[in-house]
């Protein structure tokens, strides 16, 4: 068998084994995300209030709730843990964001067993009157779960504050 050959097949061996293990816990690996079409009418609530409830795993034993509350005028908040993050903004008063509800994701990048909170997205900030966008800025935040299961931000790219 070729050299090239067999570094190949234990790659596969690999990524085989490595992707049963993932499945197999359905955690290790994997990246969980909260999308805008999961957010369903507030039936309690006015017409066009919307929200979310849903159980993230963070790490084998740890869940939390996370909850999007979306008001009639286009505001959303994401509360989970010790926070409280802006990410849903469809309502243009100087700034609303990109698919009006920036990205989500709960994955561990470090490799430490516990999944991290990723949020991204496209923030438009745009003129007086809201008719025209007058820059774009691409944003990242990074929160990290601290042993005592608080959120702290470790990372963003931006002065653009979502948290309260």
């Amino acid at each position: 068998m070729k050299q090239s050959t067999k570094h190949n097949l234990f790659t596969l061996l690999g990524i085989g084994v490595f992707l049963s293990i993932s499945i197999g816990t359905g955690y290790s690996g994997s990246v969980e995300r909260i999308r805008r079409d999961e957010l369903k009418a507030d039936k309690d609530g006015m017409p066009g209030e919307q929200g979310l409830q849903k159980k993230v795993v963070l790490a084998p034993n740890i869940k939390m709730t996370a909850t999007i509350e979306v008001t009639t005028k286009g505001n959303g908040l994401l509360q989970i843990g010790n926070l409280r993050l802006a990410v849903y903004d469809s309502h243009d008063d100087g700034i609303y964001y990109e698919n009006w509800l920036l990205n989500i994701d709960f994955a561990d990048i470090d490799g430490d067993g516990k999944r991290e909170m990723l949020i991204s997205g496209i923030v438009c900030f745009t003129d007086d009157k809201g008719d025209k966008v007058l820059r774009r800025e691409a944003v990242v935040y990074i929160y990290k779960l601290q042993s005592n299961n608080r959120f702290k931000q470790v990372y963003t790219n931006t002065s653009f504050r979502i948290d309260e």
